[in-house]
């Protein structure tokens, strides 16, 4: 399930192998004379924490070395994995003050996953239940306010040897954190960059994780830093920075063009659009990327470029 290899002698990269939902979110590992600090902590399931277990092992260590844990954003392929953890040691946990709310009550996190103006245009998923698949899927995960100490945009954390900067990306998520180490000239993109390898995909994302417009300025936001190689949250390491950015970049212009396009021959239901921007196989298993679709759409309303009739969105 993982793969464990070395980014500096003290700083590992642990690689799930998922290419489809649910897939656990890679980790990272940095020793410190006190123990590890993970990044990120994947499903809460038998076989994500098995490898886990099983990557910390193979670097000399413990699941209950780990005294630090810093979380990149709070959708549960992130988090619910610390459930686990909390069984065998007692770290303190880190994450964006814009996610602790989401962290930390599920009700809301599946309000964010499938927003209520999505629901009442998609008919198919005004009943669907988001929590059941995400506690099926992803494990359940119980987070409170008091277990969590917020970081904020901007800051510096000294972690072991490494000076990791904090830049809020969000887009993927309202408080989507990436991580900045400039010796290394190595940031830790998480869910903000397309995925790479087989099967690669632009992250999912709402109007209220951000929208297309904020996922635009988050990648404004870091485009000019100079890195040497990249670690996202699903796939592997890529090694070109910039491509990997404008190709993100490009898939969400492609998704407006793509909308104009198809409103030109006539007016569509969100749910129509849906099958012109993703695969069937991909809206049979995470049925909430109508919310994707929906979230070009608001920006499309805000330019002045669509208008909404009834539950038919129409060119201006």
């Amino acid at each position: 399930m993982y793969s464990i290899s070395p980014i500096k002698d003290d700083f590992y990269f642990l690689q799930y192998d998922g290419k489809r939902w649910p897939t656990g979110a890679n980790t990272w590992l940095i020793k410190d004379s006190d123990g590890l600090i993970l990044i990120d902590a994947g499903l809460n399931s038998e076989a994500s924490f098995g490898g886990l277990t099983a990557g910390i092992e193979e670097i000399g260590h413990r699941i209950s070395d780990i005294h630090t844990i810093l979380l990149t954003h709070g959708h549960t392929d992130h988090i619910a994995g610390v459930n686990a953890i909390l069984e065998h040691t007692s770290p303190r946990i880190y994450l964006s003050q814009n996610c602790i709310a989401e962290a930390t009550d599920p009700a809301m996190q599946e309000r964010n996953i499938l927003p209520p103006e999505v629901r009442a245009i998609v008919p198919a998923l005004r009943d669907y239940d988001v929590l059941e698949n995400f506690q099926q899927t992803c494990g359940e995960w119980r987070l409170n306010t008091n277990e969590l100490s917020p970081i904020e945009d901007g800051a510096e954390l000294r972690i072991g040897r490494y000076l990791l900067e904090t830049i809020e990306t969000p887009g993927h998520n309202v408080g989507l954190m990436v991580f900045h180490e400039p010796t290394l000239k190595l940031m830790l993109t998480t869910d903000l960059f397309r995925s790479s390898g087989p099967g690669s995909a632009l992250p999912w994302y709402s109007t209220n994780s951000g929208g297309v417009a904020r996922y635009f300025e988050s990648l404004d936001r870091i485009k000019d830093i100079d890195i040497t190689i990249a670690y996202p949250s699903h796939g592997a390491p890529i090694e070109d920075f910039r491509a990997a950015l404008e190709l993100t970049r490009t898939v969400l212009v492609e998704r407006d063009g793509k909308i104009l396009h198809e409103l030109g021959s006539g007016g569509k239901r969100c749910a129509e659009l849906d099958a012109e921007l993703f695969s069937e196989r991909l809206l049979a298993y995470c049925p909430w990327y109508s919310t994707v679709t929906h979230a070009h759409l608001a920006r499309l309303q805000a330019q002045g470029a669509v208008r909404q009739e009834g539950d038919l969105f129409v060119l201006n």
